[in-house]
């Protein structure tokens, strides 16, 4: 095998790690496979699975750790490329028993992340946000090269001299079909949210946002498409929904194959990234390229690491908590025709995935010689 991608984590068939890489370098000719949990039963688009079993806590998702040492190297693939720190053990331990290539694809500003997260007790996260980067830039140091998702995070990397190759999270292109009111609405207006369900991406703000919208008697819902953080009390949700009385005014389809997603993309008015703005400072997320693609006009809150890529003719900025702003957006967005053929051209041309890929097939071409 030329490739396994390696994750515990993220779910086998993440839009980064199966549709974009690994269905590019089957594409470009490699032997590509996954090791991950609860995979299909069988391969897609050529990528081969490997399953790890199920695990339903963090616990266990980190005991499974050494089964996914031992397994990749059982696998024994040209170029290990994992996409977890919790996994950067795994990949020294490869690296010193293997003479395969290791990459690490770094997703996230981790140092930064550990702070946000409700889980770890402050006396804990603390430390762990400046011992997190540290351990990054050791190990990458040890590893045959680094890929992360934006210039931002892959500055520290680049400050300690490790090359590092930037592949943007811009949608793939090539192979979707262009679709139009595929998905029914029962409401005149759409919003449409991609991405994890949970309060640092904005489920609540979206939700204030929807019942602010109705009392303006707006005649508009809300699909929410993704999976709920583990650690998001789901429960309180559903209470915060039934208080509100928007039950009829929300779907939930859950994650979706990257085809289907687009379907309700293009089914929809706006899209929405009402993401908390000190946690995302340094990413770029997907959903905002997927937006424009679909021809859908953004309402986001300040993104740092988007301002370059943003049109400003098709993105609303509102202040993060300021729900009459939001909602004064959205309904200027819902009433101006932006040109959808435009705004798709505009991705297809300048912040497609399919540039994106030359640089990891390159890489990849390098570290097989």
């Amino acid at each position: 095998m030329d490739s396994l991608h390696l994750t515990t984590a993220h779910t086998p068939i993440d839009t980064r790690i199966f549709d974009k890489e690994a269905t590019s370098l089957i594409q470009a000719g490699f032997d590509i496979g996954i090791l991950a949990h609860d995979t299909p039963d069988e391969d897609r688009n050529g990528v081969r699975f490997f399953d790890l079993g199920s695990v339903d806590t963090r616990a266990k998702r980190w005991q499974s750790i050494p089964q996914v040492a031992r397994t990749a190297k059982r696998l024994d693939a040209s170029i290990y490329h994992f996409h977890d720190p919790e996994l950067i053990p795994v990949g020294l331990y490869l690296s010193a028993t293997t003479d395969a290539a290791i990459v690490y694809d770094v997703h996230e500003d981790y140092g930064h992340i550990v702070t946000t997260r409700e889980w770890i007790p402050k006396p804990v996260s603390v430390p762990l946000s400046y011992t997190v980067p540290k351990i990054e830039r050791y190990a990458a140091e040890q590893f045959d090269a680094i890929i992360t998702v934006s210039d931002w995070i892959a500055a520290p990397f680049r400050d300690r001299g490790i090359p590092v190759t930037v592949a943007h999270n811009f949608p793939r292109t090539e192979s979707l079909q262009q679709a139009t009111n595929s998905i029914k609405r029962t409401r005149t207006h759409v919003l449409c949210y991609v991405g994890g369900l949970y309060e640092l991406r904005g489920i609540y703000r979206m939700l204030e946002l929807l019942e602010t919208l109705l009392e303006r008697d707006v005649d508009i819902e809300l699909w929410a498409l993704g999976e709920w953080s583990p650690d998001e009390d789901h429960a309180r949700v559903n209470r915060f929904i039934q208080q509100r009385d928007l039950k009829d005014h929300i779907r939930f389809p859950g994650y979706l194959p990257y085809e289907d997603m687009f379907l309700y993309l293009h089914s929809a008015d706006v899209g929405l990234a009402l993401l908390d703005v000190e946690h995302y400072k340094k990413g770029v997320p997907t959903k905002f390229f997927e937006y424009l693609y679909a021809g859908l006009p953004i309402v986001t809150t300040p993104v740092d690491a988007v301002e370059e890529f943003m049109p400003e003719q098709y993105c609303y900025v509102v202040p993060q908590g300021d729900t009459e702003a939001t909602a004064d957006a959205v309904e200027k967005a819902i009433t101006t025709d932006y040109g959808a053929e435009v705004m798709r051209s505009l991705v297809e041309k300048e912040y497609s995935w399919e540039a994106e890929a030359e640089k990891l097939v390159a890489l990849y071409e390098d570290l097989l010689r």
